[in-house]
């Protein structure tokens, strides 16, 4: 059982508030071999503490001073066991009876760090390093305990002041740790301690989650651990429990109580009382049950059951069972190897949706192979239901360490899981880490202070909008358990900062000229690229007030916009904000000189007024410098397009339309007068592909192909043209009337229109959208010669022309 409540929750508590670590690589330190050997023959304890034998005319004091050795040997009993709670009884009463014993003292420090009273853990290290060497004490005796006996001192001290958050004191004990110990392992304990060194360094520059976290109610959290919540939805909650406020003995194994799994539900606020699950497959009588999680669709959960074995180690294994409606069936164990029923303990899975509808279940394990301690493993669940064999989780997630409850998060695509190997803030930390594309993982990150303190966090996991979740922690604050605050684990929930933004739009600019009623207030979150996203829209504006919702670093933009004003933005960060905070800001709004509206008609069809029209709004200086101060649309069914423009302004306007000309449309507000408001209906001409435009007066020098200079300018529209429709690819061709040779009038033709693309490049314009083609005198217009044989100047002046066509659109 002990052991049993470590593998399934990791929360070092067991019924009789007995912590157990008793993983292959992180064990915790037991008392020596030879004590524990003795111990084993010694009397059965005591039913309850402090109940003691006195001999026949002795006082207490007597009785007391006769039992040391023997409550010593009980101690080292119950820690070897690890039954640290009941092993601090004993070598309390020695510490009573003789305060200078540096074993009681030591061991008692010992069994309170494990049984997390690390308060006390530390005032018992400190007085253990105070006692001195009495008259009868032999040096070369002392010298031998410190190192056969005590030779972890340092560590552990460092660690029960780094668990209380005094990292500079606990920085100095690792590193006097790491400068005396020399045996066979001390490269493994050095990286312990540098590890240790690097928790506190982190706690000394420490970065806070933008979270607050909430103890849930004691209806929910009683004296014992809370385990493993895993939300089924919005209002319903799992999770495993030993729903008892008393303290449990150890004395008769098979009366123990063992944990279940319950579930309670959300309703005004409140969760409702915790209901166990009324099956037996699922809370089987005997054993231990936990670490619940529901597949994506929630049509399958996986949960772990947990044993003592005859040799006092812990067994789990993970078990899977069909859920719907709140009912659990066709419960089944998890094949071999994935489970073993001896030899290694498997447990608190999670499961993540592959691409190919695969189901991967993480998992943690002792099993050989990994790195140490507790590892995180994971198989998937083919399509036939059946399970690949185990592989270790690769790159950087694992320690040498104990590396716990992983949350796999699907909607960010983020492994969730708890360490005591990764630098941190003292015991188990909830880190982050995201799979990359050659499957590998990025360092994992401490989530930070707030969430992550000096005691354990664990189980932590997150919903589907990452605004809030659940996790467990043994922080002090709730129910104490024999007087221990930090005892048991509690569930809480978390949720991110309350951040908003609200403020009101003045018109004018400033309070006197009263609020700007109507308007519409859109926020836009920044990114890193220098790019906006429209996250929310306020329109519920009357009084022009406005509210936002806000996420920890993040920038922002408020805009305001209500026809006849400019609209204005107003930039807004939480970014080192330290606490949640509504941030005000009021925005000042000036009055348009100009609303210019109108319709968008088809060219020679004014009765065909379109809709879906792009057009840009760009302002231009005297200077030359032109600025965009405006992209928009008209939408589809409004056939009408509105913005506002500033007093003595030069403009140009932009229409852009599919399966049409686009068109520039220069406007100006110099000499408009008062006027509040201007018409300016657009004509856009229809696009056809494949015909034939005729460029008018496009002119050569005689016999050649040398542009005049009148030509260019001609070229010059044609170059507007294709600027304004950067999608056009074009033939232009040239064609000649008839005097000459087909051969000559060919060649001059095709270094006309080459002319006239060379043109076109040197303006800018790709030359892949530029086909020249000369046609010579094979497609004339019109006649070259009269009916009677005559020389025709009119004819032959149509037939030398240059034209275009686009080709794509």
């Amino acid at each position: 059982m002990r052991k049993a409540i470590l593998l399934l929750s990791i929360s070092l508590l067991a019924l009789n508030c007995i912590v157990a670590q008793g993983t292959k690589e992180k064990k915790a330190e037991k008392a020596p071999k030879e004590k524990t050997e003795k111990a084993e023959k010694a009397e059965k304890a005591p039913e309850a503490k402090g109940e003691k034998k006195k001999k026949k005319g002795g006082t207490d004091t007597e009785t007391r001073k006769l039992n040391v050795k023997r409550y010593l040997k009980l101690g080292d009993r119950f820690f070897a066991e690890s039954a640290y709670y009941t092993a601090t009884e004993y070598y309390k009463e020695v510490v009573l009876v003789k305060p200078e014993n540096r074993y009681a003292n030591y061991w008692l420090a010992m069994s309170l760090l494990m049984s997390r009273d690390y308060e006390a853990a530390e005032t018992f290290f400190q007085k253990f390093g105070t006692i001195k060497p009495g008259e009868k004490d032999k040096e070369s005796k002392w010298k031998e305990e410190d190192e056969k006996l005590f030779d972890k001192y340092r560590f552990y001290y460092g660690q029960a002041l780094h668990r209380n958050g005094k990292y500079e004191e606990a920085i100095k004990e690792y590193g006097k740790f790491k400068s005396s110990y020399g045996k066979e392992d001390k490269e493994k304990w050095a990286k312990l301690a540098n590890n240790g060194i690097k928790g506190c360094e982190l706690g000394l520059n420490p970065y806070n989650s933008k979270i607050k976290t909430l103890r849930l109610s004691p209806v929910v959290n009683r004296s014992y651990n809370e385990l493993s919540p895993a939300p089924f939805d919005a209002k319903t909650l799992y999770f495993s429990s030993l729903p008892s406020d008393t303290l449990v003995f150890d004395n008769k194994r098979k009366e123990r109580p063992e944990y279940k799994i319950y579930t309670t539900t959300l309703a005004d606020g409140t969760w409702g009382n915790p209901t166990a699950i009324k099956n037996e497959d699922v809370n089987t009588p005997k054993y231990n049950v936990g670490n619940g999680s529901f597949n994506a669709d929630k049509s399958r959960f996986y949960f772990t059951k947990c044993t003592d074995m005859e040799d006092d180690r812990s067994l789990c294994n993970i078990f899977v069972a069909t859920a719907k409606e709140g009912k659990f069936s066709n419960v089944e164990r998890l094949p071999e190897p994935i489970n073993f029923k001896e030899k290694f303990t498997s447990t608190h899975p999670t499961v993540r949706t592959g691409s190919d509808g695969r189901e991967i279940v993480y998992f943690v394990s002792d099993r050989t192979g990994g790195k140490g301690g507790l590892d995180i493993w994971f198989t998937s669940r083919i399509k036939s239901g059946e399970y690949t064999a185990p592989k270790l989780v690769g790159g950087v997630i694992n320690t040498p360490g104990d590396d716990v409850t992983p949350f796999w998060d699907e909607t960010n695509k983020t492994l969730y899981f708890s360490s005591n190997g990764h630098p941190g803030f003292g015991g188990f930390d909830v880190f982050s880490s995201k799979e990359l594309g050659d499957l590998s993982w990025t360092e994992p990150h401490n989530l930070g202070k707030i969430l992550n303190t000096g005691y354990d966090e664990l189980y932590y996991n997150t919903s589907a909008n990452q605004e809030h979740g659940f996790f467990t922690s043994n922080r002090p604050g709730g129910r104490s358990l024999n007087g221990i605050a930090s005892a048991s684990d509690d569930i809480f929930t978390w949720e991110v900062f309350s951040y908003a933004v609200e403020g009101i739009a003045f018109k004018d600019g400033d309070v006197d000229g009263g609020s700007l009623e109507g308007a519409t207030f859109n926020l836009y979150r920044k990114n890193a690229d220098g790019t906006r996203e429209l996250v929310a829209v306020d329109t519920t504006s009357k009084e022009g007030n406005y509210f936002f919702k806000l996420k920890p670093d993040q920038d922002y933009e408020v805009e305001v916009v209500r026809p006849g004003f400019k609209p204005t933005v107003e930039f807004v960060s939480t970014k080192d904000l330290p606490m949640e905070d509504t941030i005000n800001k009021n925005l000042g709004v000036r009055k348009s000189a100009y609303v210019v509206y109108g319709n968008v008609v088809e060219d020679g069809k004014p009765e065909v007024k379109l809709d879906d029209v792009v057009y840009t709004v760009i302002e231009q200086s005297g200077s030359g410098v032109q600025r965009t101060i405006l992209n928009g649309k008209t939408e589809v069914g409004d056939l009408k397009f509105a913005f506002d423009l500033d007093r003595d302004k030069d403009y140009k306007l932009i229409f852009r339309k599919n399966g049409y000309f686009s068109k520039t449309v220069p406007f100006t507000t110099k000499g408009l007068g008062n006027r509040d408001s201007v018409l300016a209906d657009v004509a856009l001409t229809k696009l056809e592909l494949n015909k034939d435009y005729t460029l008018k007066n496009i002119l050569y020098e005689f016999g050649k192909a040398t542009l005049t200079e009148s030509s260019k300018e001609v070229l010059d529209t044609l170059h507007s043209i294709l600027v304004e429709n950067p999608t056009f690819v074009i033939e232009l061709s040239s064609h000649t009337d008839a005097i000459g040779s087909d051969a000559a009038n060919q060649k001059l033709s095709q270094a006309r229109a080459e002319s006239c693309v060379s043109y076109l490049i040197s303006k800018g314009v790709s030359k892949d959208r530029l086909k020249p083609v000369g046609y010579g005198e094979s497609r004339p217009k019109a006649p070259n010669q009269t009916d009677e044989g005559k020389d025709n100047p009119e004819g032959r002046a149509l037939n030398r022309r240059t034209e275009f066509k686009i080709l794509k659109s």
